[in-house]
């Protein structure tokens, strides 16, 4: 399989040279999707004309056959060029040669990540007559030493038992998002940090721990217990909260962070804080980096870092934590009736947070203290599921390259085996049944309900019972939004005004949002990775996400949903989440902009599906 070369490819290259090689790709794979495509800027076909044609691309072509790609960079004159397996509708590109550049009067010249994140970042400047984005630059150079750092490490064996394989999954992300400009950035990070915290090099480190004054004591829960007596509860012995003091972990890279804030200082001179220092077990990093695992624990805590990782500094503001409670409450009044529909669906809810109140968060020290020691409780994997099913994180199977199709080849080469059928009709089935799983309950709280979720390949985790999919669990709140005007499952009235703010979208915004996560984040991916072992797959795939949105439709619908998915049906554009233009244009998330991705449904016969 061809995925085996590409692996050999990789594997013989320094992990520098592959940590630049994937930027390069990525680049180039957000380049093509959001810029050129649409501008009619790439050509892809056989080599035309003589001239001076590089000859490892001639090589590469006259080998395995495929097609070059040549991009015209309008503004400077610049071209490109590289060979791919084919034209690809959705960008999800396969490159099969070195990438190259032409300047205007020079002769062909090897490209490498840094020429190419200049020339792009320079074009965009000057077509939109905006300075050059140095910050963007900076993002990507930190991502690519971080991926080298990731690359460098060894990479342990998947563990067979249920616990260890998930974390695992969630601990292998070594390439990240395949159309973000700068997946592995971290900003904050030293290369120390990374080696002590950073998920994919297998972090595992104790709570830093405070002890915080109850008059400064900011909690909510959903639970019987107080999120005080739920933290206390997992504290390590020899912790103890009193009537006059709760405790409080966080991240410990965090803590050192709050330790040298005026305002903290100050409270800890004033005994409003105690700091308690790290203690106790280790826990561990999953993908998001900040939320933290330990198998003992029947909460995730989900912390604030006040580190950019890709495009946001991930800190927990008081709304977002308000908004995570509401979400919950949203979700237990609905979430009987989607148990009965989809027997299959786990929701981890986040029932509870605690932070410390310094004052009355009205100047921007005491906010930076709220949202700085903002933690969240989210609800664990449930022992009665993993008994029978182990939780996989969809990214680390769909979003990882050649370790994700390394990884999808060894589930379904082992289905095959035993089931004696051929590997491509068992990847049908398995991808079937992965679709069926996360497609209807998705769009069901969407058109039901007017409930967002984010089912991007982070949020969510495939349940596999003996290799097949058979669960699926959504997770992350932060995400999850109401549509405004449609949203009618519990009243919200009571609720801050800054809190129904964050919580509420357009109906256009939600479908966007929606859209974009399940089927270009995630099918796109998943279908790509699949089809990379085994090419034929690609249609036949795109006709189960077909099948499975008439499925939906015939189950479920209702007039918004029929509009909507037979417009899909149809060969409507995906809307595509512009990760390159938006950091390009230093866009916060909920302005993220979207552009139309010719459907890979388009010229399918689905009649039959």
């Amino acid at each position: 399989m061809r995925h085996q070369a590409l692996q050999t490819f990789y594997q013989s290259c320094s992990a520098e040279d592959q940590a630049g090689q994937r930027s390069l790709e990525t680049l180039l794979n957000c380049y093509c999707r959001e810029v050129a495509g649409a501008a009619g800027q790439i050509g892809i076909g056989p080599l035309f004309g003589q001239g001076d044609w590089p000859m490892a691309l001639r090589a590469a072509l006259g080998q395995g056959g495929g097609k070059a790609m040549h991009i015209l960079l309008p503004h400077s004159g610049e071209r490109l060029l590289v060979a791919v397996d084919q034209a690809s509708a959705t960008g999800n590109y396969r490159y099969r040669s070195p990438f190259y550049h032409k300047s205007p009067g020079r002769p062909w010249a090897p490209l490498d990540w840094r020429i190419l994140a200049t020339l792009l970042l320079r074009d965009l400047a000057n077509q939109n007559d905006v300075p050059f984005n140095e910050e963007l630059l900076e993002q990507i150079r930190d991502s690519v030493a971080v991926t080298g750092a990731i690359l460098a490490a060894p990479q342990p064996a998947v563990p067979p038992k249920t616990l260890a394989a998930y974390l695992d999954s969630e601990q292998s992300l070594a390439y990240g998002h395949p159309f973000h400009p700068a997946p592995k950035s971290r900003q904050g990070f030293s290369a120390a940090d990374l080696q002590s915290y950073a998920p994919e090099l297998r972090a595992r480190f104790p709570l830093h721990y405070f002890a915080v004054r109850r008059e400064h004591w900011l909690q909510q829960s959903l639970l019987p217990e107080s999120a005080d007596a739920l933290l206390a509860a997992q504290a390590p012995t020899g912790l103890k909260a009193d009537d006059d003091f709760a405790l409080l972990p966080t991240h410990p890279w965090q803590a050192r962070y709050l330790l040298s804030r005026p305002a903290v200082q100050a409270a800890l001179e004033q005994d409003r804080l105690r700091d308690l220092g790290p203690q106790g077990p280790t826990y561990f990093a999953t993908s998001s980096i900040r939320t933290l695992f330990h198998p003992d624990n029947p909460y995730f805590y989900k912390c604030s870092l006040h580190v950019r990782i890709t495009n946001c500094v991930r800190k927990n503001a008081i709304y977002e934590l308000d908004g995570a409670l509401q979400v919950t409450h949203i979700m237990r009044t609905i979430g009987p009736r989607l148990a009965t529909q989809f027997p299959g669906l786990r929701i981890l809810e986040e029932p509870a947070y605690a932070s410390v109140r310094l004052g009355n968060d009205e100047t921007p020290a005491e906010r930076e203290a709220a949202e700085g020691f903002g933690l969240i409780l989210r609800q664990g994997l449930d022992p009665a599921d993993t008994a029978g099913a182990t939780p996989l994180l969809a990214g680390s199977l769909f979003g990882n390259h050649t370790r994700g199709q390394a990884r999808l080849a060894d589930i379904i080469g082992s289905l095959a085996r035993r089931q004696a059928a051929p590997w491509d009709a068992i990847a049908e089935d398995w991808f079937s049944a992965y679709v069926e799983q996360l497609l209807p309950p998705v769009l069901h709280c969407f058109f039901d309900y007017g409930i967002v979720f984010e089912p991007h390949l982070q949020n969510v985790l495939v349940g596999l019972t003996h290799d097949w999919p058979s669960h699926v669990w959504l997770r992350d709140f932060e995400g999850v939004k109401l549509v405004a005007g449609r949203f009618n499952a519990v009243p919200l009235d009571a609720v801050d005004a800054r809190v129904r703010q964050a919580l509420f979208y357009s109906e256009d915004q939600g479908w966007n949002r929606i859209a974009y996560c399940l089927l270009v984040n995630n099918f796109c991916e998943a279908v790509a990775q699949l089809s990379a072992l085994h090419p034929s797959l690609e249609p036949r795939l795109w006709r189960i996400v077909g099948h499975q949105l008439r499925c939906y439709l015939a189950q479920h619908g209702n007039p918004n949903a029929a509009r909507r998915v037979n417009a899909l049906l149809a060969g409507a554009p995906f809307p595509a989440k512009a990760n390159l233009i938006n950091r390009f244009y230093k866009r916060p998330d909920r302005e993220s902009t979207y552009i139309p991705l010719p459907s890979p449904l388009a010229h399918l016969d689905l009649g039959d599906a």
